[in-house]
């Protein structure tokens, strides 16, 4: 339906609720992303303590990269930390100033902040701010510093209007906050059926009129990414994952 910037909001039919939450749950905790996991401070006089810093920095979304690096769990140096599961960020700052997220340098491009001007901390005058932080992959399961963004969903909108005129019909659109309607003829008409969000607004104001539903069968998804991953990536890694479960619970009931 709509791919922009970090969003995404697309249709799918014929499913079920307990599926469409599945790939919520996956997508959202589930899907590995990069993030800032141990940071280790050579200099810092700055008015924030050591461990301020660190949940500060874990906290800061990293693009990420996940043809390149693995989880430490499955990398083939047994977790002891190497290229294939780590990437080094260093930062070194001087006061007077703000010392923002842009300032972060990877030797990695590819994993660097998304945003550039999250503000880390405020230097004084002769303060300073020096360390090397590691970043690797984990899921929004064990810490939401890893989660991948916003995933919501809702049952389709099924609007039935009563056929003929109607007496309220401008009061009736009037109510509605998402613009979903408009008066044709006398007569109330869905205009824009993607932008109702199942408020029942216009229903509470005429029941008599117009009815709104959500289908049980076709569900309109919005992903939100906070910029680790595209939405598409989100959601082929949500698919993934679950048919790997899939697999694995078929060898189980076997």
């Amino acid at each position: 339906m709509s791919n922009e910037n970090n969003k995404m909001k697309f249709l799918i039919e014929g499913t079920t609720p307990s599926f469409i939450n599945s790939i919520r749950r996956i997508s959202t905790v589930e899907v590995p992303t990069m993030a800032i996991e141990e940071v280790a401070f050579t200099k810092n006089s700055s008015v924030l303590y050591d461990e301020m810093l660190a949940l500060r920095l874990g906290l800061i979304p990293l693009s990420t990269d996940l043809k390149t690096y693995k989880k430490k769990a499955d990398c083939k140096c047994a977790g002891k930390g190497c290229n294939s599961c780590q990437a080094k960020l260093t930062l070194n700052a001087k006061g007077p100033g703000i010392v923002y997220s842009g300032e972060l340098k990877s030797k990695d491009p590819k994993i660097k902040p998304v945003i550039e001007d999250i503000p880390i901390v405020k230097l004084a005058e002769h303060q300073e701010l020096k360390l090397t932080a590691t970043a690797e992959l984990g899921t929004g399961r064990e810490h939401a510093k890893w989660t991948t963004g916003n995933i919501i969903y809702q049952g389709q909108p099924e609007i039935k209007i009563v056929s003929g005129k109607h007496k309220d019909a401008a009061e009736i659109v009037a109510v509605c906050p998402k613009k979903v309607l408009e008066v044709k003829d006398g007569t109330v008409k869905v205009k824009n059926l993607d932008a109702c969000n199942l408020c029942r607004a216009c229903q509470e104001k005429s029941p008599d009129v117009i009815t709104v539903n959500g289908s049980t069968e076709n569900f309109i998804v919005s992903i939100e990414s906070w910029g680790q991953l595209s939405p598409k990536d989100i959601l082929l890694e949500s698919a993934s994952i679950m048919s790997d479960k899939l697999k694995e619970f078929n060898k189980l009931i076997k």
